[in-house]
């Protein structure tokens, strides 16, 4: 199983959170930058992946922040691959 930790901190603005999200999953070049692609790219997963993100806080306490958080929680009902949790404890095991 691929395990991804997320930190909420980094994903409250578009820009900050679509180059990190780029990155963290190692999603293809033709990926879309904005929150319909990114639910496209997390229901496509075919891998099991389990995504940990932490500093929810931040996350809820912006516009984007918020709303990215429903893409996550979307995709991870629709997609039997990907699994979500949130904490606001960091393992540092994955970033």
């Amino acid at each position: 199983m691929k395990e991804i930790e997320l930190n909420g901190n980094r994903m409250t603005s578009e820009s900050s959170a679509q180059e990190y999200l780029f990155d963290m999953f190692d999603f293809p070049t033709y990926y879309g930058d904005d929150l319909d692609a990114l639910y496209d790219a997390l229901a496509d997963i075919v891998e099991e992946t389990h995504v940990v993100i932490i500093n929810r806080e931040a996350m809820e306490n912006s516009s984007y922040g918020s709303r990215l958080m429903w893409v996550f929680e979307d995709a991870a009902s629709d997609n039997e691959h990907l699994t979500l949790a949130w904490t606001e404890e960091e393992s540092g095991e994955y970033e």
